[in-house]
């Protein structure tokens, strides 16, 4: 059953693709309205999330991450995951496309299992800065990276500054 299943949605996107891509073609202006998306980074971990192209120049996502905060214990590094949104605009510059703004709240920390008392739903901030390359203007799946600046901030951690570099995986649906 889980076979079919899989057999099912592996046809069901390669239609949604080749739907796309016609549309694309059709008009080599258009950029994607929907789109999500995968990283992999140095200070952020991992992060997944879904977004909305408002222009050509402009897209908003929310997105659920996982990345080091300061304070450690057996010099291994603590981690928070929570949930936020990034804002990119697109504008060509040197050999990047895109500048991002990225700010994830943490909603749970690797320090809360040491600290069983008060627990807030607000348990720090993490903001991230960065330029890079993402395809915007074709549809399936698409490669981007990007450089920057994070600082993250955790409750009852140190404060964090560091290079962001990040590597992923969009699709852009439609």
């Amino acid at each position: 059953m889980k076979y079919k299943q899989l057999l099912f949605l592996i046809i069901l996107l390669t239609y949604q693709l080749s739907l796309c891509k016609e549309q694309f073609n059709e008009n080599n202006e258009s950029v994607r309205k929907i789109f999500i998306y995968t990283s992999l980074g140095v200070l952020e971990v991992l992060s997944i999330g879904i977004g909305y192209q408002i222009s050509k120049n402009a897209a908003i996502s929310i997105k659920g991450s996982g990345t080091w905060i300061g304070s450690s214990a057996l010099c291994f590094p603590s981690s928070g995951m929570g949930l936020g949104f990034k804002l990119s605009y697109y504008k060509p510059i040197l050999f990047f496309n895109n500048f991002s703004f990225e700010y994830i709240s943490y909603l749970s920390t690797t320090l809360d299992w040491v600290h069983l008392g008060y627990k807030p739903l607000f348990k720090g901030s993490y903001f991230d800065f960065n330029l890079g390359k993402e395809t915007i203007n074709e549809c399936g799946f698409n490669f981007f990276w990007a450089i920057g600046f994070c600082i993250s901030a955790a409750k009852e951690s140190h404060v964090v500054y560091f290079p962001s570099l990040k590597f992923g995986l969009n699709y852009n649906i439609y």
